[in-house]
């Protein structure tokens, strides 16, 4: 999945995604049976978290082109070789070892395969001069086809025949030998709170998806609860020239915590370093006053607005006329963002703006906030909760006294916590998150005076599940 690439030049400016076809429906297999007792899954780390750095990568082991850490652009024509000794084969056919001092010796090969001219290596390095004389064609040829400038034109037979030699011979890019030789690595970072919670695991996926659509390898760096841990997991990405990096989780960064992520970002950048971060949410009214200060990242963010106005499109379109809004507190900007979103689909829909109650953004306050609906009367055929688990608190509430849902009243949340299986809902974006983040970081914007960063939303997806049914 591509996330658009359209972006904004200044942090001031928020990028948003319109879809007009994101309401996914889902059956309900068990009518409301199916909705758990259980409190969502509030975040947090657990024992299945990767421990240190993990590294993946596409299947090919081959490089994307572009510029990292150190600059210049990565070069597949000898960057292979083996620098400062040991044995490699020179273009007149002879195996040549280059010792400390640069001095070459020569020696004849036996056959005039490049099979054979391996096999005789003592170190069995098969390089890119190899795979150019079994496909026949020069070094310059086999290094557009198979080093980062891959992406540069090549005939489809030429390619075929260098790609058959490097399967045949079982070629691979030595990538440490071109990091040394041009200052560019094909590492990309991303580095996150944990990969238990299934948000983060699904942006794991997603900025893995981007970096093998570029030929990069991926070193994922779990904090698992220790802000300590991200900032060495951010440092040893500096260490290994890692070309981008993307940080999660950072809405979530205590304000002491944050000087740190700062510096290291700093530092990072000052080599060359791209960052983009993803939140769940915008920090604040002004992006620069979140935890990372007028740093000059990218930021990645749900469409929190646009997805609660989609659902009460969707709401609407099943017949729903009266509405009521379980909301959080007013000041957290995730809940203004949605109540926004909500009460500006309905009057986009010709309906009149919804009553809102607002208490805490959890269980407890979903509960309360349902007592006093019930307490004080309700014409609403559908109740809107701003997360998930608002919502099951309000289910308890309305079992309680004895409400049947969805008969008497629909409900709907936002969130998608797995504990809420036969909630209508709004997904979050996360796995498409991740690709947008990791688009900015390797993609950055035209040269700005001063660059602030860009900011985008990137859309989720209505799910219509059993808790909502269709009036008239």
């Amino acid at each position: 999945m591509v996330i658009g690439r359209n972006v904004v030049g200044d942090r001031t400016s928020t990028d948003r995604h319109d879809g007009s076809s994101d309401v996914h429906e889902e059956s309900a297999t068990g009518g409301l049976a199916g909705l758990s007792g259980r409190a969502p899954d509030g975040g947090g780390t657990g024992a299945g978290d990767r421990a240190g750095l993990t590294r993946s990568g596409p299947p090919d082991g081959r490089a994307a082109a572009g510029s990292g850490p150190g600059g210049g652009t990565a070069e597949a024509a000898r960057a292979d070789g083996v620098p400062g000794g040991g044995r490699a084969p020179g273009r007149d056919g002879r195996l040549a070892s280059h010792d400390g001092g640069g001095r070459r010796r020569a020696a004849r090969g036996a056959g005039r395969g490049a099979r054979t001219r391996t096999a005789r290596n003592p170190r069995g390095v098969v390089t890119l001069d190899d795979v150019a004389r079994l496909a026949g064609v020069s070094l310059a040829t086999a290094s557009r086809v198979l080093g980062p400038a891959s992406a540069r034109r090549v005939g489809s037979e030429l390619r075929e025949r260098v790609e058959k030699a490097a399967r045949q011979l079982g070629y691979t890019p030595n990538l440490v030998a071109r990091t040394l030789a041009h200052g560019a690595s094909d590492l990309v970072g991303l580095v996150v709170p944990g990969l238990a919670e299934p948000y983060f695991a699904a942006l794991a996926d997603g900025v893995l998806r981007a970096a093998e659509r570029d030929g990069l390898a991926v070193l994922v760096g779990a904090g698992r609860g220790d802000p300590e841990r991200e900032i060495a997991h951010l440092a040893t990405l500096r260490a290994q020239r890692a070309r981008a990096i993307v940080l999660a989780g950072v809405d979530a960064v205590a304000v002491p915590v944050a000087s740190g992520l700062r510096a290291e970002l700093e530092r990072y950048q000052a080599i060359g370093g791209r960052v983009a971060c993803v939140a769940r949410e915008l920090p604040a009214a002004d992006p620069g006053a979140g935890p990372l200060g007028d740093l000059p990242v990218d930021l990645v963010v749900p469409d929190d607005r646009g997805g609660a106005s989609r659902l009460a499109q969707a709401l609407a379109a099943l017949g729903h006329r009266r509405f009521a809004v379980l909301a959080g507190p007013p000041e957290l900007p995730q809940v203004r963002e949605r109540v926004a979103g909500f009460t500006a689909g309905l009057i986009g829909a010709g309906l009149p703006a919804p009553r809102v109650l607002h208490a805490a953004c959890d269980r407890d306050g979903g509960r309360a906030a349902a007592e006093r609906l019930l307490a004080e009367g309700t014409d609403a055929t559908c109740l809107f909760a701003v997360s998930d688990a608002m919502a099951l608190g309000a289910l308890d509430t309305l079992r309680a006294r004895g409400v049947p849902v969805p008969d008497a009243l629909s409900l709907a949340g936002f969130g998608d916590h797995a504990g809420s299986p036969d909630l209508t809902t709004v997904r979050p974006p996360a796995e498409g998150m991740g690709e947008r983040a990791l688009d900015l970081a390797l993609r950055p914007a035209p040269a700005a005076e001063p660059y602030r960063g860009r900011v985008v939303a990137v859309p989720g997806e209505v799910v219509v599940r059993g808790s909502v049914r269709r009036i008239g």
